[in-house]
């Protein structure tokens, strides 16, 4: 299927791009590696008048501990020296991330941005005609919850922004009247269509910046997917922890998959500190995650089952990360 006609912009700066936002409103996309906007348009899912090319803009690919560009190729982040030491999380959820040839075009804003998805709404207009279209295109409901009440329930599917939850990470974002950083913890919104709390109009995602003890914390992913390449996640779980002696001293656990947004499971996490860290530990600690998790029916893998699978990805998370929790 062809792509329907835009204009097609590519500046060289980031200021420049901030500008183009800043211009054409609600009627620009941004694009980057293209791996996910591209087939959404050859779907005619929201396609816009314009749109704004990021390959060519200057200051989005640094690269460091403290410090990931919006523009660094996902699998930059899987080869990287760097990044496989100070930070094993970030590239080990890199190398999850669908095929390697998608991976050579696919960038780190591409993934932390990513529209979500739904079965209702990723398909092509003839069958989505058939079902008289859905809340997030063209439609007046979501076929997910028809009586949500205008909320549209597809779900996100990046996994970066799980590893970067659990490191604590912020984003940095730059729009026409200036930069700004926002903590991820309070960027995402669970809502499928407007997916971001705290992004305003004419924003762009420059980089995530992470804290200086980002490498300090010992810190897994782990997938759950119907093939072991190309698909989206059904359900994607980091831990992150240190200890202190034999006890907990930090614990952070993120999903994504699940919901409209990633989540960073705080509340969980908190009665576990100072605990001691073992075998009990790790397998009460994946029950409480699986209980404060909701998925929601709209991929190929049943919700309970997906549910579940957090409590048994928390714990085997930590048994690989650490002995001292599979004791």
């Amino acid at each position: 299927m062809e792509l329907p006609a835009f204009h097609y912009h590519r500046p060289t700066t980031v200021d420049d791009a901030a500008d183009l936002l800043a211009r054409f409103g609600d009627d620009v996309d941004l694009v980057a590696g293209g791996t996910d906007l591209l087939p959404n348009y050859k779907n005619r899912l929201n396609p816009r008048g314009h749109v704004v090319s990021l390959s060519h803009v200057q200051g989005l690919k640094e690269l460091s501990a403290s410090r990931i560009g919006a523009g660094v190729r996902l699998v930059d982040l899987e080869r990287s020296d760097l990044v496989r030491r100070a930070l094993p999380v970030v590239a080990e959820t890199a190398q999850a991330i669908s095929s390697p040839p998608l991976r050579e075009h696919g960038t780190v804003g591409g993934n932390v941005m990513l529209d979500t998805r739904c079965y209702f709404f990723n398909q092509a207009p003839m069958w989505r005609e058939s079902r008289n279209f859905c809340l997030k295109a063209e439609g007046q409901t979501c076929l997910v919850v028809p009586n949500s009440d205008d909320h549209c329930y597809a779900t996100y599917s990046g996994e970066l922004a799980a590893a970067f939850l659990v490191l604590d990470g912020s984003a940095e974002l730059l729009s026409a009247q200036g930069p700004r950083s926002v903590p991820l913890t309070a960027f995402f919104e669970n809502e499928g269509i407007r997916r971001f709390a705290d992004r305003r109009p004419g924003e762009l995602l420059t980089a995530i910046s992470l804290p200086d003890d980002a490498p300090e914390w010992t810190a897994g992913y782990q997938k759950l997917r119907i093939r072991d390449s190309i698909d989206f996640p059904s359900l994607g779980v980091a831990v992150a922890f240190r200890l202190d002696g034999d006890r907990v001293a930090g614990l952070r656990i993120a999903t994504t998959a699940l919901a409209s947004c990633p989540e960073r499971l705080d509340a969980v996490c908190a009665p576990f500190l100072g605990r001691v860290a073992d075998a009990a530990l790790a397998a009460e600690l994946g029950e409480a995650a699986m209980k404060a998790s909701v998925a929601y029916r709209n991929v190929p893998l049943d919700p309970k089952y997906r549910r579940k699978m957090v409590a048994v990805f928390v714990r085997r998370l930590l048994a690989r990360l650490d002995g001292r929790f599979a004791l």
